[in-house]
Parts: structure tokens; C-alpha cells; sequence
């Protein structure tokens, strides 16, 4: 991660930016592994402003000043921004674009290659815009068709080798964005396709450096995936989709990013000024990711012969990414959510159709416990 440091530190820590302040050291808590923690949005590049500020330096708006344009470098860098991974760190049916000799939805449309220079991500005005995004998007209004046709066939990730890897999951990125191209651009929204890199134990983005682990950065808007990730969650390696669950997890982060809901909820957690708060938006976020995901394999599980003997797989690769599980620790209040909420969210997203049944912000903190 860049040693840039802050110019007029008024909030704390030398170099800490200040939308990571009110947080424990090092972020959120001891990462499970043992590795240093990883600071899940980076540094902003030299100059970066969003649109409607200056470079970053001004104190975070007070609670006062709802109605007043969302600040949003004195909240949170986009360019920065990235979602932690899909281990958690320790603390009915469309029927779009259907043809007469296809039994499959959405089939005449062309996916597009990787976007490497995607558009900018939306941005909400204010923090009322921000709540209204997360809570009430015209994409919870969009359902994902069913059943789509998916040609990437399950992988042994514990054998495969880089190239082989890079190639399931490009495959993969292609059925996620034919899937999710309806409803997102039902939305009037923009989908993009992102790419898949495939790294080793550390990896540098634009977002920082994590270690093991699969994430989405939204800096690039694109994916990377640890060829050691089974080692570090063997369960990608004994089940045949759990690694599909993981990458359509990750992808769930993007539908966030492009509709919205990823920056609010994250400005809206920071600008709380309360660990708690904005620990409950990063589960409501990991937990609606989990539902897209589900939503996904339900979408292509005709295609790819997914079967409900295949579901004990399924859910076991939500169950192992809960906080408790990773931790060991049954009573922690993480970033991630619970084994039983990841469960019932992953389990909600495999039984639906409509987008709106993942919209885990408006239901009780329990629910994403």
C-alpha cells in the first residue's frame, strides 16, 4: 500500500486518511490468519477528488448536514474502496431476451469482454440520497431470469493451475454478467464486466495489498482470486461449486458498486462516527452479496446439472466464511455476518427470482447478525 502520507493531519494517526478514524488499530480487529490486517479501502491516488469536492483534507460532516451534498473524500475514496474478501476478517424468474430455439433466458445477448476502463461508478448527492439507495433501489424492482445457459464447468482448484483457473473464472464472469445484465440494466443502470486476476499470496491494487483471499476492488472495478485461497478455506477445494459461490459472491460486490449501494452503505456506516453501526453495514453488505450469489447458481443451475444434492455443498461454503467459524469465536460481531446468517441469506438468494428478497437493509440487525 502506498506510504503517501496526508497532507494537515487533523483527525489522528500520521498518514491514516480521515475516514479510517474511530476505528480500532490496524482496522477492523486481527485478521483470522494471523497476518497483519489489511486495510480494506487503500489510499486515494496523488489529486483524487469525487465529483462535487475538493482534494481530500475537510472534517467529515456532522449528522447536522443530511441535506447537504454527500462529501464524500471526507467519508470515504472511491478510488480507494475495495471489499474485504469473502472470508470474513475476525471480527420468481425473468423473461428477458428469450428465443424460439433456446429453452434459456437472456440468450441473445453478447456478453462483452473485461472492461479494464469502466465508466465511474454512481456516486449519491446526500446522505438521504444515500439511505434511499441502499434501502429502496430501483434495482430491488429487477429479476434475475431464470434459467440462463453457463458454460463453465466446475474446476478443481486445488490441482488447477493458474491458467486454468484464469480461464473457469473469465468463463464464470461471462454467466454472472448474462445473468445480471437484465435486471441491472433494468435499473437503468450501467453493468460491467469485470476481470479475474489470479494472484498468489499478496497481491497490490489500487485498493492496497491483501493477502489470501478472493476480493472485489472498486478502484478498477475488477476481481482477483488466490490460487492458495483453498488452503486457506479448504472447503473451495472439496466441494466443485464452492468456488463458483465464492466469485459470484465476489461479483455481487460489482452489482453493488454499479447500482450504488456499495458506496452509500459505506459512506453511510462511516459517517455514523460508531464502530458498531458501521460494522452492521459492512454484514448488510457482505450478507446481500451472499444472496446475489445464490441468486446466480439458482439462475444457471439448470445449465451447469446443479442439483439439490449439490446444496449441502453449497451452503456449506457459506457456512464455513462466517465470522464465528473463522474466528472460533461463536459470540463475535464482525464484518462478515454469522455462519447462520450467511447460511439464511446465501439460502434465500437460491430460492428467489426477485432481486428485492437480498435487500438485507431494510431487515433487523438480527437477520444479519
Amino acid at each position: 500500500m502506498s506510504n503517501q502520507q496526508w497532507g494537515g493531519q487533523p483527525y489522528g494517526r500520521p498518514g491514516q486518511a480521515p475516514w479510517q478514524q474511530g476505528y480500532p488499530p490496524g482496522g477492523f480487529g486481527q485478521q483470522p490468519y494471523g497476518r497483519p490486517a489489511y486495510n480494506p479501502y487503500g489510499q486515494p491516488p496523488p489529486g483524487y477528488a469525487p465529483r462535487g469536492g475538493p482534494s481530500f483534507g475537510g472534517r467529515p460532516p456532522r449528522r447536522k448536514d443530511r441535506g447537504g451534498r454527500l462529501l464524500l473524500l471526507a467519508l470515504i475514496v472511491i478510488a480507494g474502496l475495495s471489499v474485504l474478501g469473502f472470508i470474513g476478517t475476525g471480527l420468481g424468474t425473468g423473461s428477458t431476451g428469450t428465443s424460439a430455439d433456446s429453452p434459456y433466458q437472456n440468450n441473445d445477448y453478447r456478453v462483452p469482454p473485461p472492461d479494464l476502463s469502466p465508466p465511474p461508478l454512481p456516486v449519491p448527492d446526500t446522505y438521504e440520497q444515500a439511505e434511499q439507495v441502499t434501502t429502496s433501489s430501483p434495482f430491488y424492482g429487477q429479476s434475475a431470469p431464470a434459467p440462463v445457459r453457463c458454460d463453465a464447468e466446475p474446476i478443481d482448484v486445488g490441482s488447477a493451475s493458474d491458467a486454468q483457473l484464469e480461464q473457469h473464472f473469465t468463463a464464470a464472469m461471462e454467466c454472472l454478467v448474462r445473468v445480471w445484465e437484465p435486471p441491472v440494466t433494468g435499473a437503468g443502470l450501467i453493468i460491467v464486466r469485470p476481470s479475474v486476476t489470479i494472484y498468489g499470496s499478496k497481491m497490490t491494487t489500487k485498493c492496497g495489498t491483501s493477502g489470501v483471499n478472493a476480493f472485489y476492488c472498486a478502484a478498477d472495478q475488477q476481481v482477483y482470486y488466490s490460487n492458495r485461497l483453498d488452503d486457506e478455506l479448504p472447503i473451495v477445494a472439496q466441494d466443485k461449486w464452492a468456488a463458483d459461490v465464492v466469485i459470484a459472491h465476489e461479483f455481487g460486490h460489482a452489482l453493488q458498486a454499479r447500482t450504488g449501494i456499495l458506496i452509500s452503505a459505506k459512506a453511510l456506516g462511516q459517517n455514523a462516527n460508531d464502530e458498531q453501526t458501521d460494522l452492521l453495514y459492512s454484514r448488510r453488505l457482505e450478507t446481500q452479496a451472499d444472496c446475489f450469489s445464490g441468486m446466480y447458481i439458482r439462475s444457471v443451475s439448470q445449465s451447469l446439472g446443479i442439483t439439490q444434492g449439490d446444496l449441502q455443498g453449497i451452503e456449506g461454503t457459506y457456512r464455513a466464511v462466517g465470522d464465528d467459524e473463522v474466528t472460533g469465536n461463536a459470540t463475535i460481531l464482525g464484518n462478515h455476518g454469522l455462519a447462520r446468517s450467511r447460511v439464511f441469506w446465501g439460502d434465500t438468494g437460491l430460492g428467489n427470482g426477485s432481486v428485492g428478497a437480498c435487500n438485507t437493509f431494510t431487515v433487523p440487525a438480527s437477520q444479519v447478525r
